[in-house]
């Protein structure tokens, strides 16, 4: 798939993918943004910013994700 001006790729990696199911998996956890980020190995506002859709994700972000909620990448993207 072809990257459009405004997506970043990295390693032929699109990181445009949005994760909606995200806040509700960490609400659904008990932990807050920024318990999470640690957790994951990100920030509070990466956090944040993916819970919004303002921003994508890489794919290992995703997994470091899924990991530290002990839910399936498929959950956090719907």
């Amino acid at each position: 798939m072809k990257a459009t001006p405004n997506e970043k790729t990295t390693s032929g990696h699109n990181r445009s993918v949005l994760l909606p199911g995200l806040r509700q998996a960490r609400q659904r956890s008990g932990l807050t943004q920024r318990e999470l980020g640690e957790l994951a190995g990100v920030g509070k506002g990466t956090v944040s910013e993916l819970e919004a859709g303002r921003r994508g994700a890489y794919p290992r972000t995703i997994w470091r994700l899924a990991e530290a909620l002990g839910t399936k990448i498929a959950d956090l993207m719907k």
